[in-house]
């Protein structure tokens, strides 16, 4: 099996339990009355959704099959349950884990895609790169404004449902990663 499939197989895991942290994480950040950093968790588990769908479409064209791929998507919920902490920390966490995606996981990715010469995968992978720095700086951003006892004002989120960019308090005309128009931006509400 190519390096490429596998590399996807992992991408779609990852992302799945990314997704899954940040919804326990936004529970935990609305336990402790901290509704923004709560909305922006949320906002960035819905991103992390679009990764998955268009990491299975390219899987499921570059394996030239419609079967459900999410059969081999398995992780361990109790010990994610175990590991959410207090809100600072699981922003240290989510930092941690994005920085490592775009940084080392997506970078050997996309080159894998490139030298396997399978662009579907790589452009799928840079995307999803490019939106994983989008989401470390958020999280850095409310991590610093959390340390400083900032108050957290209710501002509008939105996310780009073709490459998973996060944009606060307005609607961008065109999205700065995928280039796409404003229709495909979804407001995220606070659940």
């Amino acid at each position: 099996m190519s390096a490429v499939i596998e590399n996807l197989k992992k991408a779609i895991i990852g992302e799945s339990m990314a997704k899954r942290k940040y919804v326990l994480y936004a529970q935990k950040a609305k336990e402790q009355n901290l509704t923004g950093i709560a909305h922006l968790f949320y906002a960035v588990s819905f991103a992390e959704a679009i990764h998955i769908k268009t990491h299975l479409k390219a899987l499921s064209k570059i394996n030239s099959s419609d079967k459900n791929f999410k059969d081999f998507i398995k992780f361990d919920e109790e010990q994610i349950k175990k590991n959410v902490g207090d809100t600072k920390d699981n922003l240290f966490e989510a930092i941690n884990g994005e920085t490592y995606e775009f940084k080392k996981m997506y970078k050997s990715f996309i080159k894998n895609a490139r030298k396997e010469d399978i662009f579907l995968a790589e452009y799928s992978f840079d995307l999803a790169r490019k939106a994983e720095i989008v989401h470390s700086r958020l999280f850095k951003k409310y991590l610093e404004k959390l340390g400083k006892h900032k108050i957290f004002p209710p501002i509008e989120i939105y996310v780009c449902s073709i490459c998973g960019h996060v944009e606060l308090r307005n609607q961008p005309k065109i999205c700065p990663i995928c280039g796409h128009d404003e229709k495909f931006f979804k407001k995220i509400d606070l659940e």
